[in-house]
């Protein structure tokens, strides 16, 4: 039985994150450094539980009903894993413009609103098994 907060928890867990991008483009507009290096990995941590969440509760769900879309979000996430590891370097030396940041964050918002508009539709409408493994898994520590 799916929990009734199953898409507001998917949608909290993006708003979450939306607020890191923030922390994240202010840290970096304001040339705070320290601060920059310390959200930069508290966001590739919390992308990495999303996205295993995902990955592992929603995806192998969906994939037999669209097999194009869930292949199309796998691929934005090792795209995105890539590039926040390949920036991340860049952030702990202080070689990343907040212009590149702020590309980069703006196709993490592009990919929310993807997955808000397909894949959390459907699971909050038909997702059959492992809705309180992703609600537990998106929980925060």
């Amino acid at each position: 039985m799916k929990p009734p907060d199953l898409k507001l928890r998917l949608l909290a867990d993006h708003h979450r994150l939306e607020k890191l991008f923030t922390l994240v483009m202010d840290a970096f507009e304001a040339d705070a450094r320290e601060d920059t290096q310390r959200l930069w990995t508290e966001l590739e941590h919390g992308l990495e539980r999303h996205f295993a969440a995902e990955e592992r509760f929603l995806f192998p769900q969906f994939d037999p009903l669209d097999p194009a879309e869930t292949a199309a979000l796998r691929a934005e996430h090792v795209t995105i894993m890539r590039q926040l590891e390949e920036l991340g370097v860049g952030v702990d030396l202080k070689l990343v413009r907040a212009e590149v940041a702020r590309a980069f964050i703006d196709s993490l918002r592009a990919h929310a609103t993807r997955e808000d508009a397909v894949l959390y539709r459907w699971a909050d409408e038909s997702l059959e098994t492992g809705a309180s493994q992703i609600v537990e898994a998106l929980s925060d520590d």
